[in-house]
């Protein structure tokens, strides 16, 4: 229970571990959600995934917990910057006495056998893409990725935990495509999608990730948009190459709310040691988001895009933190949430 695994996590810190990763859990149990909560905040000033901002002091991170508890993940995997460890371990200690089974896995800036010595310069975080491969040895079984600092609403973590549910085991995908193709089977993937506009600041620029979807519903690629803000009727930016970038108010964000089969993990890795090699920026991020653009469009993976129904709040800037209580409050007065969020009340507030 609680903090078990992120003890033994924490004897790995020093030295490289190369010893082989315990099995995440399986069979049974429900799938596993990886919390991607190591970001710096540079423009919030403080580390937003543990500012207070709901009734009681309740951070985003514990929404994402609640929520995604109800929805029917049973396990999660909280990416972390080791100096951060201690508060962390305090703020979810009411979650996991509550019973929240928690790994706290630190986001270092070497992995064995992807980068076991830094380029010159580099100082910063790899980017979203590196975190998730923090966390990749935790897990075995499909799983979700988000971030520890959005508010995704609760019904968006239902259709996130139904469709990894639904994923077929390896075994049967490569039987499958392989009598039909006899090709490689693609990696199942799954992103909930929010209107691009409704996820903006009114403070400043914002990062998301631009979609473009077919008719079928699934993801045909996807652009890491950079500096995005309203202007007239259209949104603008740049891309990560630093292409200006001019879209409708209504296109579809990804906003890091993912599914994948394990499988994505090998993907993600290949693409990362590709990343290296190019000798990036000592501040260039291997984002996730372009990562599973290229995997797409390479063929190696098949993301279905799922509108999302409820409301997407998140902390950029230090003035967005007033609206988010505000909203907060009112779902917490209209009954949607309760003030306390430990214990999970049973049998109340039910995922749709």
């Amino acid at each position: 229970m609680a903090f078990t695994g992120a003890l033994l996590e924490r004897r790995s810190v020093s030295a490289p571990d190369r010893r082989p990763a315990p099995p995440a859990t399986s069979g049974g149990a429900g799938p596993v959600l990886v919390i991607l909560a190591a970001g710096l905040s540079s423009r919030f000033g403080r580390p937003k995934q543990l500012e207070p901002v709901g009734p009681g002091g309740h951070a985003l991170l514990d929404y994402v917990l609640h929520d995604a508890s109800l929805a029917g993940f049973e396990r999660f995997v909280i990416v972390i910057q080791e100096a951060l460890r201690a508060d962390f371990e305090r703020h979810l200690a009411p979650a996991a006495l509550a019973g929240v089974d928690v790994l706290l896995v630190p986001q270092s800036l070497v992995l064995p056998r992807l980068v076991e010595q830094l380029p010159p310069g580099r100082t910063k975080p790899w980017g979203t893409g590196f975190a998730v491969l923090a966390a990749a040895r935790h897990v075995d079984s499909p799983f979700g990725v988000c971030n520890a600092d959005d508010f995704y609403g609760r019904d968006a973590y239902a259709v996130l935990c139904r469709a990894l549910r639904e994923m077929k085991p390896k075994e049967l995908r490569t039987t499958e495509i392989a009598a039909s193709t006899g090709s490689s089977p693609a990696v199942p993937a799954v992103t909930a999608t929010y209107p691009l506009a409704a996820t903006l600041s009114p403070r400043g620029g914002v990062s998301r990730g631009i979609c473009q979807i077919d008719p079928g519903g699934r993801l045909a690629a996807l652009d890491e948009g950079l500096d995005l803000r309203l202007q007239g009727d259209r949104v603008v930016g740049r891309t990560a190459a630093g292409a200006p970038m001019r879209v409708p108010p209504e296109t579809p964000a990804c906003m890091s709310l993912w599914g994948f089969a394990p499988e994505v993990c090998a993907c993600l890795a290949e693409r990362f040691v590709d990343f290296v090699a190019s000798n990036p920026d000592p501040g260039a991020e291997f984002y996730a988001t372009v990562a599973v653009n290229d995997l797409i469009a390479a063929g190696k993976v098949r993301c279905r895009a799922v509108p999302a129904t409820g409301q997407w709040m998140g902390m950029t800037f230090p003035g967005d933190r007033a609206e988010v209580a505000a909203a907060l409050r009112a779902m917490i007065e209209s009954g949607t949430y309760p003030r306390r969020l430990w214990p999970i009340p049973k049998g109340r507030f039910p995922c749709s």
